[in-house]
């Protein structure tokens, strides 16, 4: 069964995820105050409605109740990001997800009701950055057997488990692992450190790992993701 969504705000942001789901095959109600905005959209959406956002009744007759997902793509009007957000939160929408332009504007998303809130400038530098510096990973000498590393996780790491990570037990591409585990310590995800964890937690490509282990298990890493990325 399909799900239903929304997208309220016309802004690059938002017209490329409605357009994103109206390839996908997606239902999706758009909303924006403005008609011109709907010029790229008139032959792949059906669904589009000008209104004002804050407006809780107009809303409500676009049929923004009760959906799947919304995502609040209004960025600049602090204001009207938040009344939208309300209304929306009030006609019982299951989730919703808002952009926001700075850390304080997050933060009010994210006490009235916001399930998420994304910074797509921040998010795409930060896509960016790891992709540059992918292939780095920093080496330092604890003891004359001991190493700490800190790498971005990429292809080496991401999208495996704390557990499986520790274990060692990875082979890419003919590369036989060294005995020995690892033990990780840290993880970065977005500006945030984590320094406990479950075993169970899986790591995305963008993270920063820091973790130690013997000398050859820590060469053997480095080597690996240099292969690997």
């Amino acid at each position: 069964m399909k799900k239903s969504y929304a997208v309220i705000g016309l802004g690059k942001f938002g017209s490329y995820i409605a357009k994103g789901l109206a390839v996908e095959g997606e239902n999706v109600i758009v909303c924006d105050n403005t008609k011109e905005n709907f010029r790229d959209l008139q032959d792949s959406i059906e669904d589009l409605y000008v209104l004002d956002s804050t407006d809780k009744l107009a809303l409500e007759e676009a049929g923004v109740i009760e959906l799947d997902m919304v995502i609040v793509s209004i960025g600049e009007n602090v204001e009207a990001s938040i009344l939208t957000l309300m209304a929306l939160r009030e006609l019982g929408n299951k989730t919703i997800i808002a952009k926001a332009i700075s850390p304080i504007h997050g933060q009010i998303l994210l006490k009235i009701g916001a399930d998420r809130v994304i910074y797509p400038e921040k998010e795409v530098a930060n896509r960016l950055l790891a992709e540059l510096i992918s292939n780095k990973a920093e080496v330092s000498i604890i003891s004359e057997d001991l190493k700490m590393c800190k790498m971005i996780a990429g292809n080496t790491f991401g999208k495996r488990t704390i557990e499986e990570i520790q274990k060692g037990n990875l082979e890419v591409k003919g590369q036989i692992p060294t005995e020995g585990e690892i033990k990780v310590v840290g993880i970065k995800s977005e500006d945030n450190w984590k320094l406990s964890f479950n075993l169970n937690d899986e790591v995305c490509n963008e993270d920063f790992l820091v973790f130690v282990g013997n000398n050859a298990k820590i060469d053997f890493y480095v080597k690996l993701k240099s292969l690997n990325n």
